[in-house]
């Protein structure tokens, strides 16, 4: 790919486009011309007879002509094509899931679009291929993350050797086109893409071709198994299709990838027999202990619809350098944060606000009482360590008191013997009653501008 014949084949394109649009132009105002001088023939009059014809000359012949508008279009088209070839050209396409191309097209279309000159298209490039690994990894977990949480070996960030895919096939045994069926079809696809390129092969498209072949000459809900290099697929008459991974290698690079996406899940690494004074001073990360503040866009989802008002008694359980704490004292509630690391604690001190109180401790060392109103918290992650600070967090509640957590997206979905006792424990304390209410998904990479691109939740909980 020449990016310097590109640029100068478009220049040319454009040049004589300019030239055909002049003469079109010409034209038009020669036929306007043309219907002037008809006047002194007809006085305006016309044919009832042939009216429709008249019509339709008057259509094709003297309808505006904007020269602007049209060349415009036409540059947009021929830069939109330009960056496609780009794209596709340079390979960078094939590492894209389907969300992450339909962005790409939904670009390409935009009014904004930059034009594909040489300093342009050099610097997306370099673009492209420095992210190349991101763009990769973040199709592979947004793949997987599409697939059903409730099969024992797969949660949040790790797949096991087999993948279901609820709803892929309509009540005729057929592909369903639309909603979750189109969705699962998509993730199928990206897949048995990502396997593909982790394989070292570029090609892929086979599995959904073979399941067409299979299922095909026959009506209604129907089983079928289909082998291929990567997979064994069965589909069920339910409507569902379940994925065997065949080889165990593929499998553990992909799990290495979700990995490496996902990256550290620590929130917090303090343990429950840790205290302040273990803790060195002058530094922000002491012994194992990882601090990833809450971004402000975190804050505002965990805030959102809460009702807030002067002397609202909160507690802050692991305050951190008060990335939660400073909204709400603005909000005008009177607030207790708990932070076990002393430098921290400094930091939430030295906001000198007279609603709040900081306590340099370790949380799950408190005694509880339970006066507040509202708790709200980013408590540790590592491990099921969250568990044991929402679960300490709860006997801090007022009665009729509500509790937010941000919690890891595994809490919601983790399958482990642990995992479903503490949703079990949190199904008792839902909101208005209704589980649905209780979980919610933040946005993906919620925590990408502190390092981490873990999957995260909020959950709320009320005493009754």
């Amino acid at each position: 790919m020449n990016i310097m014949s590109i640029c100068a084949a478009r220049e040319a394109a454009l040049t004589q486009m300019q030239d055909a649009i002049g003469t079109l132009s010409d034209g038009y105002s020669r036929a306007l011309d043309a219907a002037e001088t008809a006047k002194g023939a007809t006085a305006g009059h016309s044919c009832y007879l042939h009216y429709s014809d008249n019509e339709a000359v008057k259509s094709t012949l003297f309808s505006a002509f904007d020269p602007v508008a049209v060349l415009a279009r036409y540059k947009r088209t021929l830069d939109a094509a330009i960056w496609l070839r780009i794209v596709e050209e340079s390979r960078l396409k094939e590492i894209m899931d389907r969300t992450e191309r339909d962005q790409l097209d939904k670009q390409m279309g935009a009014d904004d679009m930059p034009e594909p000159t040489l300093e342009n298209i050099r610097a997306t490039l370099e673009r492209l291929t420095l992210d190349a690994d991101l763009i990769f990894m973040r199709g592979v977990a947004r793949a997987f993350s599409e697939l059903d949480p409730a099969f024992k070996s797969h949660d949040a960030f790790k797949i096991g050797k087999r993948m279901i895919f609820t709803w892929v096939f309509d009540d005729g045994g057929y592909w369903s086109y639309s909603g979750r069926g189109e969705q699962m079809r998509r993730t199928l696809a990206d897949v048995e893409r990502v396997f593909s390129q982790l394989s070292g092969q570029r090609s892929y498209g086979d599995l959904e071709g073979a399941i067409n072949d299979a299922r095909r000459g026959g009506w209604g809900a129907r089983q079928t198994e289909i082998e291929t290099e990567y997979f064994t697929a069965r589909c069920f008459k339910n409507g569902n299709l379940h994925l065997w991974v065949k080889d165990a290698d593929l499998l553990r690079k992909v799990n290495q990838v979700l990995a490496s996406y996902y990256g550290e899940v620590l929130a917090d690494a303090a343990g429950s027999d840790e205290q302040p004074a273990d803790f060195r001073t002058g530094t922000a990360v002491a012994k194992d202990l990882a601090f990833y503040p809450t971004p402000a866009a975190t804050v505002e989802e965990l805030l959102s619809d809460l009702t807030i008002k002067a002397g609202t008694r909160v507690l802050e359980p692991s305050a951190g350098i008060g990335a939660i704490v400073r909204p709400v004292l603005k909000m005008g509630a009177t607030v207790d944060a708990i932070e076990i690391h002393p430098d921290r604690a400094a930091a939430l001190r030295g906001m000198a606000h007279p609603a709040l109180k900081v306590h340099c401790a370790n949380f799950l060392k408190v005694t509880p009482a339970p006066v507040y109103d509202l708790i709200l918290m980013n408590p540790p992650f590592s491990g099921t360590h969250f568990m044991d600070h929402v679960k300490h967090a709860w006997d801090f509640l007022a009665p009729g008191g509500e509790l937010r957590a941000i919690l890891p997206a595994s809490a919601e979905v983790g399958s482990t013997a642990k995992h479903e006792r503490f949703r079990a424990w949190a199904a008792q304390h839902s909101p208005r009653g209704y589980r649905c209410h209780q979980w919610r998904d933040l946005p993906p990479e919620s925590f990408a501008s502190v390092g981490v691109r873990i999957n995260t939740v909020v959950v709320t909980l009320r005493k009754l």
